[in-house]
């Protein structure tokens, strides 16, 4: 059985069409058309590779890579609010991706691609703090 960052990297493109279709009416328009374009793209594949590194990292070389993940955040959170974007629309746009992600993985445990019950607990624990340190990322930008 995959990790399940490996198993988001393989339904990248599904995750990322379910993610565009749940930021309809919850950010303003002009985000989600953002996320819709490339960009967004790029932004998920980021997102992905990051956390691949992340959870294949040794426990001593994960406070580093994620130092390093947050000030990318924070940069990338930095250079959108000069644009105009709002840091709530960047905030609310991740806890939507983490709903696309919970149903992008039930996708793959009908496709029985997920690793067993208490694994999976585990990872998602691994997933969703390191989620929660890109949105604290995202607002330390405002």
């Amino acid at each position: 059985m995959k990790t399940l960052p490996l198993i988001l990297r393989d339904h990248r493109e599904q995750l990322w069409r379910r993610w565009v279709d749940a930021l309809e009416d919850a950010v303003d328009t002009d985000y989600r058309e953002l996320v819709a374009t490339q960009l967004g793209e790029r932004l998920l594949r980021t997102l992905i590779d990051d956390l691949i590194a992340y959870t294949e990292a040794e426990q001593y070389e994960r406070p580093a890579l994620l130092r390093s993940v947050e000030e990318r955040t924070t940069a990338d959170a930095r250079h959108r609010l000069a644009l105009g974007f709002a840091v709530l629309d960047a905030v609310v746009g991740l806890h939507i991706l983490r709903g696309a992600i919970s149903d992008a993985l039930v996708d793959a445990l009908v496709l029985d691609e997920v690793p067993a019950f208490a694994e999976t607990l585990d990872q998602m624990k691994v997933l969703n703090a390191f989620l929660d340190r890109l949105v604290c990322a995202t607002m330390s930008a405002a």
